[in-house]
């Protein structure tokens, strides 16, 4: 079994998915004023933000990956015992 077939969905976005995902979703975020009686945009995060977002998504997928890879590694070994 491929360790592929075991990462969720989510873990094989591309890296241009993810930053549309996170830019769409920045921009449809509002914020209430002080008074609370109408909302304002906020503001779009920036380049830094954004490549800061996406190496800790790559982070957390390395991650997934790693676990997968032990756990299957494991598995076999219990397996051949």
């Amino acid at each position: 079994m491929s360790i592929d077939e075991d990462i969720p969905v989510a873990a094989t976005l591309t890296d241009l998915e993810i930053c549309q995902a996170v830019c769409e979703q920045d921009q449809a975020k509002k914020i209430d004023d002080f008074d609370g009686d109408e909302c304002v945009e906020e503001n779009p995060p920036t380049n830094s933000e954004m490549r800061q977002a996406l190496d800790i998504l790559k982070r957390g997928v390395q991650l997934v990956r790693q676990i997968l890879k032990n756990n299957t590694s494991t598995n076999n070994i219990q397996m051949n015992c």
